[in-house]
């Protein structure tokens, strides 16, 4: 038999599974049916079984909208993380690369949007542990991992790591996901955002088993921005020069006998090679079963210095030491050592790159780095110099595991404890040299320490009592639950060194030193009945009381610590009522009906933000807000279920969902606050500001065709949701988020309004360019304060008051996606098999920041994409760029939807084929199974998109800052060659 999850309540009986076997085999003929009995039986009962929160239930019974993603759905996904391999295979789950980095964090989004709070990520829960989805720790300390800044508009645009990258992936053996509410309310005040539980792989009863799994990868990127070269670069530099000021420089006089230049895009990009190998052992006898497992994974990046190196270890053992006790534990551990390159910001690395004048080379005579002449204005750095001199290492060890024991206490009834513990030891070093490069420099060498540990203990009590009789069947469980978590961070930064190659914080002329230590609690008791009765109508219901200490204590006698999570769920299966039996079973073999309703909450913010905290200059950091609350979230579903011809299986769920009381620190001025705290204001506080609702639609279609030599699966999900922000506290009417585009000068990138969806775009509207004395009758008197001249763009006067400024600020373009679609098809023909996947997303918008940046014509000693040639002029009036200017805060160049473009896209994702040598030949080797395989990871997309990536994620996963590229690493092209082995 395959593998049950631990919590199941009873496994399949023989005759139970030997029943469903038969009717949905019987078709195939009784001679292939005997043939594949055996394996058979395996499939089955592991197909049948998913796992809902605290307990796992036959898949047949399950009333609430639940996807299941199996080891073999994914087991050629060669992914770094688990979260990654999520990607267009479940209904309802759309899932970003927020960046092409080694081990850099996804946004997953259940259902869509369901918080304006920095973090919609789901809780992880593996093999029963809990684990924040939230990448940039605000559920914890608040602090961020690597990079001294997290922000939109800081400089770095440091990215934030995978939380769960230190699982290996090859351990997994199912991912359930908990869609709808009648699922999530039973983990109460964390649930808003979906749970996702993983089971890592057990041991099956038989002989031990040895298993090798290590594939090599070169990847690439695979498309390269058509930027300057020498020769058009100095033709742009001619042309710009009187309108700065400046002479022509000598070395450009004649731009037709230059050479190509330096193509910085091919000094940065590199072919990247990458190995992984795993051992594992499993095996069972008697009442024992073991996995352990060792994994190392060394990926590198295709930018250079950039990557990640990964150990991995686990070990699993389940044990019946009596009749009536059972006993386990599951335990992993990981290392993880990590290069950053900086990205995503106006300064970043991509930016360096594609802005960088090709008049440099990489290297002076002298093996230097070489650098613009001194006297030159420029804000880009040698690429090269940026990623091998400056150092951005991070250093992760992380400990997940449990240990529990499960006793049969009377017939039915039983009792199970469980201790697990998550831990993550961090340490991150970011080092900048000292170096004079002429017109760059850095007097004194800098350096920043930055450690953040955490740990978090829980314990469940759980009793769980079945019981049947007649067409009867019921479930009663009721649990207690404790989280208490604990994190400290401590930052240290010197500068001033002797030298680059040797840089400790004691040897730094001066310091400086902060910290900060804190901890959490959650206590939570729960109660879940599920009833069934004949199969035909199922029933469950749910209720969770959740305790915060992350609100108030005091405040309304301490009532808004605790919050109560209620769900209701039902099913009505059709085709077991006496009116459908004309209906043969090969044609209509099940049609279920399902409606559920649940609420849910999120506390993902730090804790003690309900009172306010000391900076290092004994002032108050923030103000406080003793009427802190978590957010809730009510969801309504409706699904059907269908079979049809036994092979073909439907799934169509409709979705409502509404959120309210959204933790977010209130959007208020600096002249109310004063500014930031380490400049002597007091940040405003955290409010509940607002509800939104999220309605949507997904679907998954499912058909399989099987005989003795050839198998055919297709799999095809769609996903489609809309949200509408409802309303807002205060008088508020938006909510904006800033970027940085242009130095310290952050400009608004994405607007929130009521009535409108999240994250748009915001800025203004053009109608092309002022080509003529003609087009300047009638036109704006000014635009922000300048009087229009030809070659400028023509801007949209939305308010009809005949000047262009704030007021005519719009929704330039939408990031949310009208749906997205994974479509899978696994053939197989003897011993060959070959897997094609494909996934895309259509109807968003995507703001290109990089095109800004790459066609703004706004400064000398800059390079530019080629579309910036076409601009402007008396002799180009027709050009699609407008004129060429010298401030790099013109109107010309001011957000708008010049720079939106549409970001669909269908991928690839993954195709791979493979070998398996026959059993009768591998036996003779000693093998019990060798397999062979080549896999191709996005392979070919089809997009319009003119940048490098339409999948551009959410910036940290901030939903308010979702398809803005400002340099985002591009996901790379691979291609995998790899080997399975079993003894």
């Amino acid at each position: 038999m395959g593998k049950l999850n631990q919590n199941a309540t009873r496994p399949l009986t023989l005759n139970r599974a030997a029943w469903f076997f038969a009717l949905t085999f019987l078709p195939f003929g009784l001679v292939e049916a005997q043939k594949t009995k055996k394996d058979s039986l395996k499939e089955t009962s592991i197909d049948e079984v998913v796992v809902i929160g605290y307990g796992t239930q036959k898949k047949t019974d399950v009333n609430s909208a639940i996807s299941s993603v199996k080891a073999k759905d994914i087991q050629d996904l060669k992914q770094t993380s688990v979260d990654q391999m999520l990607q267009g295979k479940v209904a309802g789950v759309s899932v970003s690369n927020n960046s092409g980095q080694p081990g850099s964090a996804v946004s997953i989004r259940v259902r869509g949007v369901t918080s304006l709070n920095g973090t919609n990520e789901p809780l992880y829960i593996i093999d029963g542990v809990p684990v924040s989805g939230d990448a940039t720790g605000k559920s914890t300390s608040g602090r961020p991992i690597a990079g001294n800044d997290m922000s939109s508009t800081g400089g770095s645009g440091s990215v934030a790591v995978s939380p769960i990258s230190f699982i290996n992936p090859n351990d997994i053996e199912s991912i359930d996901v908990l869609k709808d509410a009648s699922a999530t309310a039973i983990y109460g005040s964390r649930g808003a955002n979906g749970v996702i539980i993983i089971t890592t792989k057990s041991g099956k009863k038989g002989e031990g088993k040895i298993s090798y799994d290590g594939f090599t990868s070169v990847s690439n990127n695979y498309k390269y921005l058509d930027v300057l070269n020498l020769r058009q670069y100095a033709e742009l530099q001619n042309a710009m020069a009187p309108i700065n000021g400046a002479t022509v420089r000598p070395e450009f006089a004649h731009p037709e006998l230059l050479g190509e230049g330096t193509d910085w895009q091919r000094t940065i990009y590199k072919t990247a090679v990458s190995q992984s190998h795993q051992l594992s052992f499993s095996g069972g006898k008697d009442d024992v079963n073991y996995y352990a497992s060792l994994g190392y994974l060394d990926q590198d990046g295709t930018i250079i210095n950039t990557g990640l190196k990964r150990y991995t270890s686990r070990f699993n053992i389940n044990a019946k030491v009596k009749p009536w006790l059972k006993i386990g534990a599951n335990l992993s551990g990981g290392i993880s050592n990590q290069n950053f390159t900086i990205t995503q910001s106006y300064n970043g690395l991509i930016s360096n790159t594609l802005l960088q004048a090709p008049d440099l080379p990489i290297y002076n005579a002298d093996g230097s780095y070489a650098s613009p002449p001194a006297g030159q204005n420029v804000n880009y750095f040698n690429p090269v110099a940026e990623a091998l001199t400056k150092v951005n290492k991070l250093v992760r060890k992380n400990f997940l595991g449990n240990i529990f024991a499960e006793a049969d206490i009377v017939k039915g009834l039983k009792y199970r404890v469980e201790l697990s513990a998550n831990t993550e030891f961090a340490e991150n070093t970011e080092f900048w040299p000292q170096y004079n490069r002429g017109s760059q420099s850095n007097d004194t060498a800098d350096l920043w320490l930055r450690n953040n540990d955490w740990y978090s203990t829980n314990i469940k009590n759980i009793l769980t009592y079945d019981k049947s009789f007649g067409s009867h069947k019921f479930t009663l469980m009721v649990g207690q639950e404790a989280l208490d978590s604990h994190w400290k961070w401590q930052n240290a930064e010197g500068h001033g060194f002797k030298s680059n190659d040797v840089y400790t914080i004691s040897m730094a002329e001066t310091t400086q030193v902060q910290g900060e230590s804190g901890s959490a609690s959650l206590s939570s008791y729960f109660a879940r009945l599920i009833y069934d009765f004949n199969g035909r109508y199922g029933l469950s219901a749910s209720i969770r009381r959740d305790q915060s200490s992350k609100f108030d204590p005091v405040i309304n006698d301490g009532k808004n610590q605790v919050g109560y999570f209620p769900s209701v769920s039902g099913s009505w299966r059709v085709t077991k009522e006496s009116f459908m039996q004309w209906i043969p079973q090969n044609i209509i073999s099940n049609l279920k009906f399902r409606a559920g309703y649940g609420e849910t909450g999120n506390q993902q913010i730090s804790n003690n933000l309900y009172a306010s905290q000391l900076t290092i200059y004994n002032i108050p950091a923030y103000q406080n807000n003793p009427d802190l609350k978590w957010e809730t979230m009510k969801q309504t579903n409706f699904g059907v279920d269908l079979t049809l011809i036994k092979k073909l299986n439907i799934t169509f769920d409709w979705f409502d969902k509404t959120s309210s009381d959204f933790l977010f620190r209130l959007p208020l001025p600096a002249y109310l606050t004063g500014g930031y705290s380490q400049y002597g204001g007091i940040e405003p506080p955290y409010s509940n500001i607002g509800s939104m609702r999220n309605r949507g639609l997904e679907a998954n279609v499912a058909y399989e065709l099987r005989n003795e030599n050839f198998s055919w699966s297709t799999s095809l999900n769609v996903s489609r949701y809309s949200n509408k922000l409802l309303e807002l506290v205060n008088g508020m009417s938006n909510l904006t988020e800033e970027v940085n585009i242009n130095g310290y000068k952050p400009m608004i990138a994405t607007n929130t309004l009521i009535g409108g969806a999240v994250g748009t775009f915001w800025g203004l509207k053009s109608n092309g360019i002022y080509r003529s004395s003609s087009d300047l009758v009638g036109a704006p008197s000014t635009i922000f304060g300048s009087a229009p001249q030809l070659g400028d763009i023509r801007y949209t006067d939305i308010n009809g008051d005949g000047v262009i400024n704030d007021l005519d600020l719009t929704v330039i373009g939408d990031p949310n996606p009208d749906f997205t679609f994974g479509f899978t098809n696994t053939f197989r023909y003897k011993s060959l098999d070959l897997s094609i996947f494909v996934q895309g997303s259509v109807g968003n918008d995507i703001l290109n920041l990089t095109k800004r940046n790459g066609t703004q014509n706004a400064m000398m000693y800059q390079n530019q994409l080629v579309d910036a040639l076409d601009y402007w002029s008396p002799s180009n009036p027709n050009a699609s760029q407008p004129r060429l200017i010298n401030s790099d805060s013109h109107p010309n160049i001011m957000i708008s939807d010049r720079y939106v473009e549409k970001g669909d896209y269908v991928r690839i994702q993954n195709v791979t084929l493979g070998y398996t040598l026959s059993p009768e030949i591998a036996s003779q080797l000693k093998l019990s199974k060798l397999r062979v395989y080549v896999t191709a990871q996005n392979l070919f997309t089809i997009t319009k998109y003119s940048g490098y990536d339409p999948e551009i994620g959410a910036f940290n996963q901030n939903v308010l800052l979702t398809g803005v590229d400002n340099g985002r690493y591009p996901t790379p092209r691979t291609f995998t060659f790899g080997l399975n082995l079993d003894f």
